[in-house]
């Protein structure tokens, strides 16, 4: 009897990328994929967080090895998220979930604030107010009545779906983000990446625009809290964590079960073993997880360059590793941002190196894009 996995995906690029990765894992561990559980299926795998728990049910339903529901739920919700680590005895920062005018006006805080939803990442931004970063929760307030868009802000926080849920409106710290990712089996814990993220502003979003990651750090203090949802019964997953320092203390802010969105680009730009071993440890198959970042540091850079509709070809030259070869914006679907800014890495063993050299780079496709895409069509 061959095995198989089922693989369950969403409507997005980087999702359907996912789903295209796991497959090809499988596809070399011998392994088929399956449209549904049956007999022969080792692991039902989640290609977006949207439908890790999902995934989780499913499983437990046909007696397979999975992540429990209830930490898979847990994980994917920041606010059910930093509830979690508060039990465990680690600190959150400041947030509510406002859902009258009156939570507004009342909240207890006074410093910057980011609007996110409870779930979802920032490369989809369904609504004007998302990702959006202000001065205080007062400002937040009044730069909603000023564009007309309080109304439907605080109508969408009574009715959320389920997909994206309420909009937290959260403690902004000015800080780059330190990040973490491990990969669960069914008992075991194998840290593969650690690095950091800073944040820039485009438009009106506030979006990474450097990311440096490579080997793990031994000592990283985001270890524990990926260790706390492991306890929790979130196995056989991927776990990412973006954390931020305030006060010379360490915060989650985000939690993902998946490679980070740039991670997942580098991963797949250098042709790298990551889901083949990632599966492989996931399901049982192998005890060991047989990969590694072939350079100590890799630094990716983001070029927040003034949103164009339709898509363009970049040059980036011979001195980098295209990450995002044709960027691509839809001013019909403004929330879809995955693609819409050129990217690519440099690598080797000196962040600052590294940085120096990407940065050069960068300035020069900033001006080859000032003086016109070499590609531009209709999306």
């Amino acid at each position: 009897m061959r095995h198989n996995v089922v693989l369950l995906g969403a409507d997005g690029r980087e999702s359907k990328a996912k789903v295209r990765h796991y497959a090809a894992a499988a596809a070399a561990l011998g392994l088929d994929v399956a449209a549904y559980p049956d007999r022969a299926t080792l692991g039902v795998i989640s290609c977006s967080d949207f439908r890790a728990a999902e995934a989780s049910w499913l499983a437990q339903a046909h007696g397979i090895h999975a992540a429990d529901p209830l930490a898979a739920t847990i994980a994917t919700s920041k606010s059910l998220a930093y509830q979690a680590m508060r039990r465990a005895g680690f600190d959150s920062l400041w947030f509510i979930v406002p859902r009258r005018d009156e939570d507004l006006q009342r909240a207890q805080y006074d410093g910057p604030v980011i609007v996110k939803p409870d779930r979802g990442s920032g490369s989809f931004a369904a609504h004007p107010w998302a990702y959006r970063m202000f001065d205080s929760v007062a400002a937040f307030r009044a730069a909603m009545i000023e564009e007309d868009l309080l109304d439907a802000f605080l109508a969408y926080q009574n009715d959320p779906p389920l997909s994206h849920g309420a909009y937290l409106v959260m403690e902004f710290v000015d800080s780059h983000l330190s990040t973490t990712a491990a990969v669960v089996g069914k008992q075991d814990i194998v840290f593969y990446e650690s690095g950091t993220v800073e944040m820039a502003h485009s438009e009106w979003r506030l979006k990474g625009a450097w990311n440096t990651l490579g080997w793990p750090d031994p000592a990283h203090p985001a270890r524990a809290f990926v260790e706390t949802l492991v306890a929790q019964g979130l196995t056989h997953s991927v776990i990412y964590v973006q954390s931020v320092e305030k006060d010379g203390r360490l915060y989650p802010i985000d939690f993902n079960l998946r490679p980070s969105t740039m991670g997942d680009y580098t991963i797949e730009a250098m042709n790298l073993p990551f889901y083949e071993a990632a599966l492989a440890f996931q399901l049982g198959l192998s005890n060991d997880f047989a990969f590694q970042w072939p350079h100590r540091c890799i630094a990716i850079r983001r070029v927040l360059v003034p949103l164009v509709h339709g898509t363009r070809e970049v040059d980036y030259g011979p001195a980098c590793l295209p990450l995002v070869r044709s960027v691509h914006y839809d001013d019909a679907r403004p929330y879809d941002v995955g693609d819409a800014w050129p990217m690519f890495a440099v690598t080797g063993d000196s962040v600052d190196a590294c940085r120096a050299r990407a940065e050069a780079i960068a300035l020069r496709v900033e001006a080859t894009l000032e003086r016109g895409p070499s590609v531009a069509r209709p999306a």
